[in-house]
């Protein structure tokens, strides 16, 4: 792993105008005028700011954490500020908005240049998990999985359960990508093996209906499917982003399974819950949910082209 990952990243995001600066940054003062430095962040409600991005409040959520991580410190270790701000990273991608995403990569980058040695490997790990989600989202693939495998082997898998798991789904996210269904598998009971945390549990539960559809196990996708169902209503509630995505799930894992008028229903109940969320949304030009958007809109496409011909009336006797 390079010394520093500003660079690196910058190079490997790929988007416009995103180039570093030429002219060199200030040094820090030689003396230190507060010897009990800054106040760290406070993060203490980021359980509760994830709890309302999976109800739908994915815009809310990001323009609550805006101010916050502006007014955050940016000189010494924070903890706070470094967790608010890697949330802030997965709401973007969420959304699809990869220049906010790299925006806030590039500050963590920043930040954990100067901490150098100093930083911890679940920090590192923490970053190369971000920074694989944003080349997966911009479909390369291959890049991704090495962040993946990067974070698993810096971090410490029994002190940091919640990061192992999180590099787990990334990594199983991109073998599924690279058409390797069977390995996405083991990575992602991997995940759900080590994550305590029942929102990172049900994020799991999504990408693995997806993993057993394409690894030709419809009926296990539909019991996954279920439990994601059974999850969303116990953790987020009905009529919640999550409970959108559990029902577009059932609807993919059904259809794979032969069944198509039950897929059809779950799409329909999916839509309408879609549909009211995006219309509260402040920002209409994000969806709350980049990845259900797209499952929706390939729903529609194979139901469409699977429904059944319609009834030919029966000739009139002419007799």
């Amino acid at each position: 792993m390079p010394a520093r990952l500003t660079a690196p990243l910058l190079l490997a995001a790929g988007l416009a105008g995103c180039k570093p600066a030429t002219t060199a940054a200030p040094e820090a003062p030689a003396v230190v005028l507060d010897p009990s430095g800054p106040e760290l962040t406070p993060a203490g409600d980021l359980p509760l700011l994830r709890q309302k991005a999976a109800m739908g409040l994915v815009d809310v959520v990001r323009a609550e954490l805006g101010p916050r991580l502006a007014e955050a410190a940016d000189a010494s270790p924070d903890p706070g500020r470094d967790a608010l701000r890697a949330f802030a990273i997965e709401l973007a991608l969420r959304q699809d908005d990869q220049p906010a995403a790299l925006q806030q990569l590039q500050l963590l980058a920043r930040d954990l240049d100067r901490l150098g040695p100093r930083a911890s490997g679940a920090e590192r790990a923490r970053w190369h998990i971000l920074h694989g989600a944003l080349l997966c989202a911009q479909q390369r693939y291959a890049e991704a999985r090495g962040q993946s495998l990067e974070a698993l082997a810096t971090i410490d898998l029994t002190r940091e359960p919640g990061l192992a798991g999180d590099a787990f789904r990334g990594l199983a996210r991109e073998q599924l990508a690279l058409g390797q269904p069977d390995r996405a598998l083991t990575s992602v009971r991997r995940a759900m093996a080590v994550h305590k945390d029942s929102l990172a549990v049900f994020e799991d539960g999504v990408l693995a209906v997806d993993i057993l559809i394409a690894a030709g196990e419809p009926v296990e996708a539909v019991i996954a499917a279920g439990k994601l169902y059974d999850d969303a209503i116990a953790y987020v509630g009905p009529s919640t982003l999550a409970h959108a995505e559990a029902l577009a799930a059932a609807a993919a894992a059904t259809f794979a399974s032969g069944d198509r008028d039950a897929s059809f229903s779950f799409f329909t109940d999916a839509s309408k819950i879609w549909g009211e969320l995006q219309a509260t949304r402040s920002d209409p030009s994000l969806p709350l949910s980049a990845r259900l958007e797209q499952r929706l809109g390939e729903l529609a496409h194979v139901l469409e082209r699977s429904a059944p011909a319609p009834a030919q009336p029966a000739p009139k006797d002419r007799t």
